[in-house]
């Protein structure tokens, strides 16, 4: 699978060719504009490990995070810690947002309320978990606020992503390679890239045990008659 050294050779790569990695999705007028944006499905635990290595290697990029994730609690004290960690670390977080969990695309403007005081932030781009319908009507916005699959991030750029645990690297090489009139948008999840494991299903299978580990963890420590 994916590592954090061919991520580092990856951003090496494109900066070489003259990308310049930015988290203002508001001005990407640029053929040389790269916007790293991170889903963060599973982990924030590997999302801030990722955040880590980036801030060293001196590139910032973009996390959207889920409030209504069955995989993790973004506002357990823990995950707020990390969270926060990233935005001191300089990268621009915001939200990934399942319109599924809502009755309508009204109900956003809930999250985008929660979000932006738990963090201190200003919402002002969302990435669509599962977009689905999204991509028939790609210009449909948030109330008022842009989402990811919009044509200026989805159509004017070139748009690669590394979804499934896809092996992103042949594809950014075409790109470098290819017609070079268009910025970039890399969709990176860090969990292909920080996880263990030779394939899609045994990076996963080591996330589950991970998990596993850090709940048994936390029923130790608040349950004392707890014995496993």
């Amino acid at each position: 699978m994916l590592s954090l050294e061919q991520y580092k050779k990856l951003i090496i790569e494109l900066m070489n060719n003259n990308l310049t990695p930015t988290t203002d999705w508001r001005d990407i007028a640029s053929k040389n504009t790269l916007l790293i944006r991170h889903d963060i499905d599973f982990s924030v635990d590997f999302a801030h490990k990722l955040a880590l290595f980036e801030s060293e290697l001196g590139i910032r990029s973009t996390y959207f995070f889920m409030l209504t994730s069955n995989m993790y609690n973004l506002i357990s004290s823990e995950n707020q810690r990390l969270v926060k960690s990233i935005i001191k670390l300089g990268h621009k977080v915001s939200i990934h947002f399942d319109p599924t969990a809502h009755d309508t695309l009204e109900e956003f403007e809930h999250e985008k309320i929660l979000f932006e005081n738990i963090f201190n932030v200003e919402v002002d781009i969302v990435s669509i978990h599962r977009p689905g319908p999204f991509l028939d009507n790609n210009n449909v916005s948030l109330n008022g606020i842009a989402q990811t699959y919009s044509d200026k991030y989805f159509k004017k750029m070139k748009y690669l992503s590394d979804s499934g645990g896809r092996d992103v690297l042949p594809l950014i090489s075409d790109y470098l390679g290819g017609d070079r009139s268009q910025g970039l948008h890399l969709l990176i999840h860090p969990i292909w890239w920080t996880s263990k494991g030779a394939s899609p299903t045994e990076t996963l299978n080591f996330w589950r045990k991970y998990n596993s580990d850090f709940l048994t963890a936390e029923v130790r420590l608040n349950c004392k008659t707890y014995e496993d």
